[in-house]
């Protein structure tokens, strides 16, 4: 059910002129002149409440699926791609009928307050860089994720009140971890050893690639001896206070710090010492893995209790639109949708004049 702005009589502006240049194609479809194709064209594809869904609809949402299809229940995606369509397009009447029941209203000012929300959310500075943002992190341009969003706030809303999500168990949360540990990240101890040049000369940076370069040889036949020379006065690393020490860190967090250091340390192995690296600082360094392993669950709880979430409120959505096809009146007329769902009705064709 496409629900069409109210139009205001005060002057726009020119955000909201920009919104309503791309929403009013999504909350109307362009009318066809000729009656006559209308009605060979448009007939119907099924009725679902109160709500027909008709050839043309089956149309524009057969273009929308397309790019939101990747999001479909895998189960669903077993059945011919015409199937999924109408089961789409139910799913939405669905939505629309509950909505309406609890007076979820979606208009142009509730979107833009909904884009604003979000931009705000994901730190964009104005409409333009968020525009661009979006691809990136839903994988759809900004005009699909457009005309997608009245659905997704009439969701978002009616799982609220409408659908019971249960928390993740804690063995659901220690399974999780189990068998994503390489997902989860990891965290690095080792140890760094830096000298900094005194001036920018050729002859300064030469000595201290020098002096670097000898401490190197002598840890490659003694490795006992980088924990000594970096707990010294030679070491300028800014670990010097514990020793040079960085004590299991995320490699994460370490990347957010020096992306040159988080870089260097992920490629070097356990019980290994490091190529000479300049950071940041232009300082040259070296450094030794004493140790790496997967981000212990504490770590990331948190997290893992919010994927396991929200795949548990997908699931418990499917589960209450699965329930909802038993309470609202359902009649489908296309052959290929009731010959793969085993429904015996019989077949009408409905025209709209």
């Amino acid at each position: 059910m496409m629900i069409s702005p109210k139009k205001k009589n005060n002057r726009r502006s020119k955000f909201f002129l920009f919104l309503s240049a791309i929403l009013i194609p999504i909350f109307f479809f362009p009318a066809d002149t000729d009656a006559g194709k209308r009605e060979s064209l448009n007939s119907i594809v099924a009725i679902v409440g109160g709500i027909s869904i008709s050839q043309i609809d089956y149309e524009n949402g057969a273009e929308r699926y397309k790019v939101i299809s990747k999001f479909a229940p895998p189960s669903r995606k077993r059945q011919s791609f015409r199937s999924q369509v109408i089961d789409f397009l139910i799913d939405r009447a669905i939505v629309d009928i509950v909505s309406e029941e609890e007076s979820i209203q979606v208009n142009e000012k509730r979107i833009e307050a909904e884009i604003e929300k979000r931009m705000e959310q994901t730190g964009s500075k104005d409409l333009e860089e968020f525009k661009r943002n979006v691809p990136k992190q839903t994988g759809m341009s900004f005009a699909d994720w457009l005309a997608d969003l009245p659905y997704q706030i009439k969701k978002a809303q009616l799982m609220q009140i409408r659908v019971s999500t249960p928390l993740p168990s804690e063995q659901e949360i220690r399974s999780w971890y189990a068998k994503n540990k390489n997902k989860v990240g990891f965290e690095l101890r080792f140890r760094e050893i830096a000298v900094a040049p005194k001036n920018a000369s050729i002859d300064e940076e030469s000595r201290v690639y020098k002096e670097i370069a000898d401490i190197r040889s002598q840890v490659l036949k003694d490795p006992s001896l980088f924990r000594l020379i970096a707990s010294g006065p030679r070491n300028e690393s800014r670990f010097r206070s514990s020793g040079g020490l960085v004590n299991w860190q995320p490699a994460f967090e370490l990347y957010k710090q020096s992306p040159t250091l988080a870089n260097i340390a992920t490629q070097t192995k356990v019980n290994k010492i490091s190529e000479i690296y300049r950071d940041e600082s232009k300082r040259y360094c070296i450094l030794y893995m004493e140790g790496m392993r997967a981000t212990p669950l504490e770590s990331v709880r948190k997290g893992i209790q919010n994927v396991l979430y929200r795949d548990k409120e997908q699931q418990a959505f499917e589960d209450w639109l699965a329930g909802m096809r038993e309470e609202v009146q359902i009649t489908t007329f296309d052959p290929i949708y009731n010959k793969e769902h085993n429904i015996k009705v019989k077949q009408e064709v409905y025209g709209i004049n």
